[in-house]
């Protein structure tokens, strides 16, 4: 079947080719000699200085024509595609961590959906962790399945964002179908979400996706330790009981105490809004949380945030994962965290908002905001903010274990069709576009017109 991918080029080229037909069969009259010289102040008839007669040249008028048509049919990119028939399927493939308790399964479940009953290819592999390869299609044999199952999956956390972000151009490299699917098969850890997710989610496919969830065994890490009676106190210059407040809604036991009362701190969990003090990296270590505000860090190589931590730009959303996220920050910090840095949240443009390190048997936590700044303290989820920057390297070992609720989940399937129509995603379906291929043609004959029209000037 022959597509046009720019129709009305190849239309405005065949219209053009009337342009040199129409000069052709239009010539003046060459000027007639004259007896007598006072016969130039004569006007001639108007109806004899234009004639229409025969085309002359026809050789040059017809490559002229030529010309105007195959670059018109250049431009409106013509393919011819073999007829397309069944549905492909565009198959992303977890290979984080958390899908090693069912790896051989999810394994065998991307080899049905890609290979075919003779056993040629009929679909796309995506692997993605924090970045997604697209496995060429001539190594997608049973045997590469089976190396793949042997080799099991990585060590590391995957993103839900990098596989996303590669199915598009995976869609269009399917060859032979009319309509696409796209599976993800994945144990969907809470580690896997990011900032920015949902509107990724919305641009890479129009229709719902296959979700084919792995189970994924629990860590004793991952408990809940909400219950749990804890101390905690918040060093300020000024302020504080907005924090100490909210810590307190929290079930903590809160106190504020100014930066110079600061060096011998019992409590388990700090929050320093201001005032940089000294000798809390030692509290870390003897397993406080310290939890360092935008403005407040000292610059410490032991704190997870690299750069200056200040208030650099605007304020905006913070995301804590599917389940939280808060409005009103004053500001954002500069600089970035640490590469070893567990990020705990993340503003709505996709940046690192806070992030946490384990040091001794503690933690030490960096807000990239200050936390009693703008209307932070005044929204409902200032509370539970609060309580997960205490908790953050907790949040750090037990949200990699952790599946995905139920809303993320309806989320990131979508709605609509699951299988959409391969002439919506512009697939090439093996098909041959010979665009290039007239374009050279139409050189060509440019040069043949040129050539062509010099020899008759020189000749003349």
């Amino acid at each position: 079947m022959l597509t046009l991918a720019a129709p009305g080029f190849l239309l405005a080229g065949l219209l053009a080719t009337l342009v040199p037909l129409a000069l052709h069969l239009i010539r003046r009259r060459p000027p007639m000699r004259a007896a007598l010289p006072t016969a130039r102040f004569l006007s001639e008839d108007p109806r004899n200085a234009i004639r229409v007669s025969r085309p002359t040249d026809v050789p040059l008028l017809l490559l002229r024509m030529l010309l105007l048509a195959l670059l018109g049919a250049a431009l409106a990119r013509p393919s011819w595609i073999p007829a397309r028939e069944g549905t492909a399927n565009v198959v992303l493939l977890d290979r984080g961590a958390a899908s090693a308790a069912e790896w051989p399964r999810a394994v065998a479940t991307a080899r049905q959906a890609v290979i075919g009953p003779d056993g040629e290819p009929v679909g796309e592999l995506l692997l993605f962790d924090t970045a997604a390869v697209h496995v060429p299609r001539a190594e997608l044999t049973m045997a590469y399945f089976a190396k793949l199952a042997s080799d099991g999956p990585g060590r590391g956390r995957s993103e839900l964002a990098a596989g996303l972000r590669a199915v598009p151009l995976a869609a269009r490299d399917l060859r032979g179908a009319d309509s696409v699917a796209v599976r993800v098969i994945s144990a969907f850890p809470q580690s896997g979400w990011s900032a920015g997710l949902a509107p990724l989610r919305r641009a890479a496919w129009p229709g719902s996706l296959e979700l084919v969830p792995l189970r994924m065994g629990m860590d004793s890490a991952s408990s809940d330790t909400a219950g749990t009676p804890r101390s905690a106190a918040v060093i300020a210059t000024e302020g504080g009981r907005y924090a100490a407040a909210a810590l307190g809604a929290l079930g903590y036991a809160a106190r504020t105490i100014a930066p110079a009362a600061s060096a011998s701190i019992p409590e388990d969990v700090i929050i320093v809004l201001d005032g940089s003090p000294a000798g809390l990296m030692d509290r870390a270590r003897a397993g406080a949380t310290v939890v360092f505000a935008a403005g407040a860090v000292d610059g410490n190589r032991d704190l997870p945030w690299t750069g200056s931590a200040a208030s650099a730009s605007g304020g905006g959303t913070m995301w804590f994962g599917p389940e939280l996220r808060i409005g009103g920050a004053a500001g954002r910090a500069g600089g970035a965290p640490a590469s070893d840095a567990h990020v705990v949240a993340a503003w709505d443009d996709g940046r690192p908002a806070a992030a946490a390190r384990k040091i001794g048997r503690g933690c030490v936590v960096v807000a990239g905001t200050a936390l009693e700044g703008g209307e932070l303290p005044f929204q409902a989820e200032y509370p539970a903010m609060l309580g997960r920057l205490a908790r953050g390297c907790e949040d750090a070992a037990a949200t990699a274990e952790r599946p995905l609720d139920s809303g993320a989940l309806s989320l990131l399937r979508g709605t609509g069709a699951r299988t959409i129509a391969a002439n919506r995603l512009g697939a090439a379906g093996g098909g041959f576009a010979f665009g290039r291929w007239l374009l050279a043609a139409a050189i060509l004959a440019a040069l043949l017109e040129t050539l062509l029209a010099y020899r008759r000037r020189t000749a003349a």
